[in-house]
């Protein structure tokens, strides 16, 4: 499933080029990033370079951390475009050069036809752009794509500068075009060129998935699912500190619908549960949805790594690290929540909720 979306995730190259004599001095630095992606290094230097010189530095592009630990993302497509260099680095400024990339009193002349970005092609995913190009054309525009299900993390691009010379006094083998060529009357001059990450587009997994909100209520696909796909029982937190789940028939003797309709402040005698406890009552409820979801629709790698982990942090985790837990579970249940449930796993059927209710063991998550 597709979340399109442009987003400019970060300035990463704020490359400046001065003129004087023949030597040029270029640096670029990295500022925000997106948390989808991480992108190093902080700071990209070409030092001292002379004219009709080509230097190549690596510019690494990244999934993040908590993209790769996500168990509901899949893919990242990504492009890199070129923008003027305002003199005075600030939005309003940049949004000026843009529209105006001509007046030199604001904005630098441009160094942007000379930077090329070449891909690693490990996969062959992404396209390069040389040097020596018109950077407003789209053809200028370097995309990229990373995917966990490719097992394609990072992407190492390497950034060329084409460093230009001053028209007639460049090398006999032209090795800059013509057109690129510059008039003697800019040396001295400062160059820059910014180089932007943006986001095109984010995917997820294909999966289905259903809240706690469907499993809660639909008595029968609930107990369905969990008798068959689960054997009748469940096991969540780990080590010491383990509660095993069944679906006990009888009023008031069902510990899997008693996960999902105890009161999460107060015990079943009205006492008001310990701190940690309504973590984990919050977090119980996640696990057990979780679990269903990954019995009935099966699930990623990746997500059952989620899920163990939570079992670990709902045995001996802090309060704050079991809501951490619970908010990760949350979002996977929510993620395929409009994917239709195969027709093999039989009839939905309607809600019953009063008769969940009815079937709820509450005493047993006295102490969760």
């Amino acid at each position: 499933m597709k979340n399109p979306k442009i987003l400019i995730l970060a300035e990463i190259a704020g490359i400046l080029i001065i003129f004087g004599m023949h030597t040029l001095q270029v640096s670029a630095t990295t500022v925000t990033i997106d948390v989808n992606l991480s992108v190093t290094p902080n700071v990209i230097s070409f030092e001292t370079v002379f004219p009709g010189e080509v230097h190549f530095r690596p510019l690494n592009i990244d999934l993040s951390g908590s993209f790769i630990e996500s168990s509901i993302h899949d893919d990242v497509e990504y492009q890199i475009v070129q923008r003027p260099k305002p003199r005075i680095d600030d939005p309003e400024e940049r949004a000026y050069c843009l529209l105006h990339p001509e007046d030199l009193s604001r904005c630098y002349p441009s160094l942007c036809p000379y930077l090329s970005k070449e891909a690693d092609n490990q996969p062959g995913n992404d396209t390069s752009v040389p040097a020596f190009h018109d950077p407003t054309a789209t053809s200028s525009i370097a995309f990229g794509r990373l995917a966990k299900s490719d097992d394609d993390l990072e992407d190492n691009w390497i950034i060329d500068l084409h460093t230009p010379c001053f028209r007639g006094e460049c090398d006999q083998t032209n090795s800059v075009p013509v057109q690129y060529q510059l008039d003697s009357s800019l040396r001295g001059q400062t160059f820059g060129c910014d180089l932007v990450v943006e986001v095109v587009e984010v995917s997820y997994f294909q999966t289905t998935t259903r809240t706690i909100g469907f499993w809660g209520p639909h008595t029968a696909f609930t107990s369905s699912v969990f008798q068959n796909q689960l054997g009748g029982s469940m096991t969540v937190g780990a080590g010491s500190h383990t509660r095993t789940i069944t679906n006990t028939s009888g009023n008031g003797q069902s510990r899997l619908f008693g996960a999902f309709f105890s009161s999460i402040p107060k015990k079943t005698n009205n006492q008001n549960r310990a701190n940690i406890d309504k973590a984990r009552m919050q977090l119980l409820q996640q696990l057990v949805a979780a679990k269903l979801n990954c019995a009935a629709f099966s699930c990623t790698p990746a997500t059952q790594t989620v899920i163990t982990n939570a079992d670990g942090a709902y045995a001996t985790g802090t309060a704050a690290q079991i809501l951490a837990a619970a908010s990760q579970l949350d979002a996977y249940n929510n993620s395929g929540d409009a994917n239709a449930i195969p027709g093999s796993l039989g009839p939905i059927g309607s809600a019953t909720p009063a008769t969940s209710q009815a079937k709820a063991n509450k005493v047993f998550w006295n102490s969760p």
